[in-house]
C-alpha cells in the first residue's frame, strides 16, 4: 500500500456567501412557487389521468426537457466525473446506448402503450398473461424503488458533508425531499415544470465549473496529461467481466437498464403518455435523447478536467478527501478560490436535480400503489377526485418514508451499493418480462412467471456472491494508475515525466479463484443477464407448455413487427378464410336468396 502524504492539506468547508445565498434562495423559491400553484391555484386536473398524464394535452418542448432531466441525478453530476478520473473516457459508449435504447423504444414499445393508453404499466402484464404475473412485477418495482429512493438524496449528502456543515447538509437533504414530496402531490404537470428547472441549473453547474477549470491550464494541456496518465479511452475490448467500464460493459449493461427505464418504468411512460399524439412522443424521445448526450459529455468533460488538476496529486491518497465521490466538491472547493460563486451554482444543480429525481420517483411509486393494490378493492363508482386524493396521501407517505430515512439512517454506504445491485435485477428481470409478452407472441402465462422466477434466483445469486466477493476484498474493480509525485507544485502543473511512474494497476489485484469466477461478473452485467435470462427460459418454458392463444388476444398487446408476422402467418394458414378458389355460382344465388328472405321477415315484424 502506498502511504498517504504527511502534508495532509486541510479542506475548508464550502460556504456560501451572499451572492450565493440570494441564488439559492431564487431557486427555492422557483420550485415552492411551482410547488404553491399546482397545488394551490391550478385544481384543473383531479382525476387520476390528471394526476399521472397531465391531462394527456402536454407540449412537447416541455416534455422534452422532463424527459432530459429525468437523467441529471445526482449519480449523472457527481458520478459520472469520478468514474472518467478514475477509469477513462470509455464511458462515452453511453452516447451509443443511448441512441440504441431511443430506437428500440421508438419502434417496440412505445406503439404498444400509446394503444393501449394504461394507467400503471404492470396493466399490460395482465391483459397479456395473468393477473399474478402483474401482481409480481408491481411488487418488485415497488421494493425495488423503495430501497432505491433514500439512496438518491444521499449520494450529494455523503459528497458534501465533510466540506460543509454536517447538520446544514443534512437539513438540506431533508429539505429537498420535501420540496420533491410537496412537488409529487402536484402531479404530473408539477414534475414537467421542476424537470424544465433542473435542465438548464444542471446544464450550467456541469459546464460552468469544467470551463472554468480550463483558464488556467488551457485544453492542449489537459489533453496531455489527460493522454500521459491513460484517460483517453476510445476502445476497450477488454473481456474480463470484473471491468465495469469496458466497451462492452459500457454499450450491453447501460442499454439494458436504460431501455427499462426510457421504454418501460412508470415514470417515463407518464411523459411519453402525456402527449397526444404517438408521432409527438417519439419526437421527445429523438430530442431528449440528444439533450441526454450532451449532459453526459458535458460530464466526461468535467471528469478529465478533474483528472488534469489533480493528476499528480490525488486527494484520496493524500488525505485532503475520505472518498472519491467526495472529488467533485473538494475540486471546486479549489476552483472557488479563483472563481467565487462557482460552488453555489453547483450545489444549486445538485439540489435541483436531485428533487426532481425524487418527485418523479415518489409520483411513480404513488401511481403504481394506488392502481395495483388499492384501486381493485374501491367500489366501481368510485369519484375520480377520491381516487386523487388518495394518491396525494400516498406520495406523503412514501416522502415522510424517505426522509425519515435519510435523517435517522447514521450510514447508508453498504446500502447504497446494495440498492443498486437490487434495482439492475429488478429493472433486467422486468425488462424481459415485458419483451416477452411484446416480442413473442407464442409466450404464454407459465413462461413469463418461471421465466421471472428463475431470473430472480440466478441475478440473486450472482448479486449475494459479488457482495462477499467484494466485502472480503477478493473482487475488486480495475481502475487507472494514480499519483502523489506532484504534491507540493501548482496545480495542473504536475511533472509529465513523473505522471506515468505511479500506483499499480488494481487489475493486477482481480481474484484468481476458481471458485469465485462467477462472482467476478460486473454489477453493471446484472440487468443484461436478468433479461436475456427471462427470455430464453419464458420461451422455452412457453413451447414446453403449449401456445399461447395468441389468435383471441388483442393484436395492439403486440409490438408492429410481431403483428405483421402473425398477419402473415395468418395468411399462408391452410385453415385461413383467405383460401382462393373459384367462386360457386349456384351456392351464391342460394346464399343471396336465404339473405333476402331473412331481410323480408325482419321487415314484415
Amino acid at each position: 500500500m502506498v502511504k498517504k502524504a504527511s502534508n495532509e492539506v486541510p479542506v475548508s468547508p464550502i460556504y456560501f456567501n451572499v451572492a450565493e445565498y440570494c441564488l439559492f434562495g431564487i431557486i427555492l423559491g422557483v420550485i415552492i412557487g411551482i410547488i404553491v400553484y399546482y397545488n394551490v391555484i391550478n385544481k384543473k386536473y383531479k382525476t387520476v389521468a390528471g394526476f399521472l398524464f397531465g391531462g394527456k394535452n402536454m407540449s412537447v418542448i416541455s416534455i422534452c426537457l422532463a424527459l432530459t432531466s429525468s437523467h441529471l441525478t445526482s449519480i449523472t453530476l457527481l458520478g459520472v466525473p469520478v468514474e472518467i478520473y478514475l477509469r477513462g473516457t470509455q464511458y462515452w459508449a453511453s452516447a451509443l446506448s443511448l441512441v440504441i435504447v431511443t430506437f428500440l423504444t421508438a419502434v417496440i414499445y412505445l406503439p404498444v402503450f400509446h394503444k393501449l393508453q394504461l394507467s400503471s404499466s404492470f396493466e399490460y402484464l395482465e391483459i397479456r398473461f395473468s393477473t399474478h404475473t402483474r401482481t409480481i412485477a408491481a411488487v418488485l418495482f415497488v421494493l425495488s424503488k423503495l430501497m432505491l429512493l433514500p439512496i438518491v438524496p444521499y449520494v450529494p449528502l455523503m459528497a458534501f458533508r465533510l466540506v460543509t456543515n454536517p447538520l446544514a447538509a443534512r437539513i438540506t437533504a431533508v429539505l429537498c425531499v420535501a420540496c420533491s414530496t410537496f412537488c409529487a402531490i402536484g402531479g404530473l404537470r408539477a414534475i414537467v415544470a421542476l424537470g424544465i428547472v433542473t435542465t438548464f441549473l444542471a446544464l450550467a453547474g456541469t459546464a460552468l465549473p469544467s470551463g472554468l477549470a480550463l483558464l488556467p491550464m488551457g485544453f492542449k494541456r489537459m489533453w496531455d496529461i489527460a493522454d500521459l496518465g491513460g484517460r483517453l479511452v476510445l476502445y476497450d475490448p477488454d473481456p474480463e467481466l470484473a471491468h465495469h467500464t469496458s466497451f462492452f460493459a459500457v454499450t450491453l449493461a447501460l442499454s439494458t437498464n436504460w431501455l427499462w427505464k426510457t421504454a418501460l418504468s412508470q415514470s417515463t411512460l407518464q411523459k411519453l403518455l402525456a402527449v397526444p399524439t404517438i408521432r409527438e412522443a417519439r419526437l421527445c424521445l429523438s430530442v431528449s435523447c440528444v439533450g441526454v448526450i450532451l449532459m453526459k459529455l458535458l460530464s466526461c468533460f468535467l471528469g478529465l478536467a478533474l483528472y488534469a488538476w489533480f493528476a499528480g496529486c490525488d486527494p484520496l491518497l493524500t488525505g485532503q478527501i475520505k472518498k472519491h465521490e467526495q472529488l467533485v466538491p473538494h475540486f471546486l472547493n479549489s476552483l472557488a478560490s479563483m472563481f467565487p460563486g462557482i460552488c453555489g451554482i453547483f450545489i444549486m444543480s445538485i439540489f435541483s436535480a436531485t428533487t426532481g429525481c425524487i418527485a418523479s420517483l415518489i409520483n411513480s411509486i404513488a401511481g403504481v400503489l394506488f392502481e395495483e393494490f388499492i384501486r381493485p378493492w374501491m367500489p366501481q363508482s368510485a369519484r375520480e377526485s377520491d381516487c386523487c386524493k388518495i394518491m396525494k396521501l400516498l406520495c406523503v407517505l412514501v416522502g415522510v418514508y424517505c426522509g425519515l430515512v435519510l435523517w435517522f439512517a447514521k450510514e447508508l454506504d453498504r446500502l447504497q451499493h446494495v440498492a443498486s445491485g437490487v434495482t439492475g435485477v429488478t429493472a433486467g428481470t422486468l425488462l424481459g418480462l415485458f419483451t416477452l409478452g411484446i416480442v413473442f407472441s407464442r409466450a404464454n402465462c407459465s413462461g413469463a412467471l418461471s421465466g421471472c422466477l428463475l431470473s430472480l434466483i440466478l441475478c440473486g445469486w450472482l448479486l449475494i456472491g459479488a457482495e462477499n466477493a467484494l466485502a472480503t476484498g477478493a473482487l475488486t474493480f480495475q481502475g487507472k494508475p494514480l499519483a502523489i509525485s506532484g504534491c507540493g507544485k501548482p496545480n495542473f502543473m504536475p511533472a509529465l515525466v513523473n505522471v506515468t511512474k505511479i500506483l499499480p494497476n488494481a487489475a493486477n489485484q482481480l481474484p484468481t479463484k476458481r471458485l469465485q469466477s462467477l462472482f467476478r461478473i460486473s454489477f453493471t452485467y446484472c440487468p443484461f443477464a436478468g433479461a436475456v435470462s427471462v427470455l430464453i427460459i419464458g420461451v422455452l418454458m412457453s413451447y414446453l407448455t403449449g401456445k399461447s392463444k395468441s389468435d383471441s388476444m388483442n393484436p395492439d398487446v403486440f409490438c408492429p413487427l410481431t403483428q405483421s408476422i402473425l398477419h402473415k402467418s395468418q395468411l399462408r394458414s391452410p385453415t385461413a378464410s383467405f383460401e382462393v378458389r373459384p367462386p360457386n355460382t349456384p351456392e351464391v344465388y342460394l346464399a343471396l336468396d336465404e339473405a333476402l328472405k331473412h331481410l323480408k321477415e325482419i321487415i314484415d315484424r
